[in-house]
């Protein structure tokens, strides 16, 4: 949990003291009722906005996306989002083509090291 959930979660019991103190429920709306399904209270938020076209499973994407551009590895990425494959990450690898051109010119290094081992002729052998 980074530092923003945690003071959203922290914030919690002023307002339940301050809008419904009976409730025992931790995340509950102003008459103290327990807040079940986030997606109405996402839409009332998203429509506040002014914000079109946004789904609560948009959100995934708005999470994964700064973390590939970052270069967090997708088995990261992965876990953070709670697919069950890396394979489902995949789809955001894209967002980091940059990481890409950086495994690439690794290449070149390996390449100038390697320099020193006796070249591969068309035929598979060693050549002389």
């Amino acid at each position: 949990m980074n530092a923003v959930a945690r003071e959203a979660i922290m914030a919690r019991p002023s307002f339940r003291a301050q809008h419904a103190p009976d409730s025992p429920w931790v995340f509950c709306d102003t008459r103290g009722l327990r807040i079940a399904d986030v997606k109405h209270s996402f839409a009332t938020a998203r429509k506040a906005a002014g914000i079109e076209d946004f789904h609560i499973h948009d959100l995934r994407h708005t999470c994964a996306a700064p973390l590939v551009s970052a270069g967090v590895p997708l088995t990261e990425v992965r876990d953070l989002l709670g697919h069950s494959t890396v394979i489902m990450t995949e789809r955001y690898a894209h967002l980091a083509p940059e990481r890409v051109r950086d495994a690439v010119s690794r290449l070149e290094g390996a390449a100038s090291r390697l320099s020193h081992v006796a070249p591969v002729s068309k035929a598979g052998g060693v050549a002389n």
